[in-house]
């Protein structure tokens, strides 16, 4: 049962509370996790007595990374409960940061499930005094999981410290984007498959392609040794290798769109993750590059070619 009682000096069960849902918000630096409850007068002696909720809050099921996530505070106080019968809603809210997150989907294998400790005090005849409250414990299944990380606005940031590049740069850098955040949400869905076929279409849409247009392991060594040579010439600069990451990514992550191959694992599809995003956060458009040779033999070509009159 999502409830705890609420024990008012020799008064058990003097109040109910309820938990009815959990949500999330983010902050500036930090994301809440939002846990809302019902409270309900069950005695007289809960009844026009002000009362203020806090406690603390650890995460469970991420093996040994399970434990204390911070402390839980009241978002409005105090609760009030006026009459017997009486009900009224409050939220417990605790502060996470990206890392404890990042913590939570490294080792989650679907769902999360929160213990609440919760304390209290009382308005009692102009002072207070601690009142009784208790545990609960509270599964939040995948699907909501997923639901409330969109809430909280978790990998708005490309991965760890990678700001979030401008989706204006260009039409084919803003498609590129929009699948990669489609990857970020399979990744929080546990579709491993998925998130990488979403980086293959990532990767595709940089250069204004679609994912199968480039699937070949001999395209990417040929351009390997195209540019190789040319570095013996003259000065190759970072767009024309990030070019080269590109092709060599996007042929790793053509192994999401096979469903004959063995199947895609977590590690594969967080690996994949980490080098697209590190490649959009930098990337510039390759302009298109005539090679020394290619650029005297359209010369030759042009000097070659018969007059025209008109």
């Amino acid at each position: 049962m999502n409830e705890i009682w609420v024990h008012i000096g020799t008064t058990n069960q003097a109040a109910r509370l309820e938990l009815k849902s959990v949500s999330g918000r983010s902050g500036l630096g930090v994301m809440q996790l939002c846990f809302k409850f019902e409270a309900s007068c069950r005695h007289d002696a809960s009844a026009q007595r002000p009362m203020w909720f806090e406690g603390k809050v650890s995460a469970f099921g991420l093996g040994s990374s399970s434990g204390y996530l911070g402390r839980l505070v009241v978002e409005s106080s105090p609760v009030t409960l006026h009459s017997l019968a009486a009900t009224t809603t409050f939220t417990l809210v605790v502060d996470l940061d990206h890392r404890q997150l990042q913590i939570i989907e490294e080792h989650r294998t679907g769902g999360v499930k929160f213990i609440l400790e919760v304390t209290g005090t009382a308005m009692r005849d102009g002072s207070l005094e601690r009142i009784g409250v208790g545990s609960i414990e509270y599964e939040v299944n995948q699907s909501n999981w997923a639901a409330i990380l969109e809430q909280m606005q978790y990998r708005r940031l490309l991965l760890v410290e990678l700001d979030a590049p401008d989706v204006n740069r260009s039409a084919e850098f803003a498609a590129a984007l929009d699948y990669y955040r489609d990857a970020e949400k399979q990744y929080v869905k546990h579709e491993w498959r998925l998130t990488v076929e979403a980086l293959r279409q990532t990767l595709a849409a940089l250069v204004g392609k679609k994912a199968d247009d480039e699937d070949e392991a001999a395209d990417v060594t040929a351009a390997a040794k195209t540019l190789r040579k040319e570095s013996m010439n003259t000065t190759v600069g970072y767009p024309p290798r990030a070019e080269q990451v590109r092709l060599a990514l996007k042929f790793m992550c053509d192994l999401g769109a096979h469903p004959e191959v063995a199947g895609t694992e977590k590690h594969n599809a967080y690996s994949a993750l980490l080098m697209v995003g590190g490649l959009l956060h930098s990337w510039q458009p390759v302009k298109p590059r005539i090679s020394a040779q290619a650029s005297a033999e359209k010369i030759e070509a042009t000097q070659a070619a018969p007059a025209t009159t008109v």
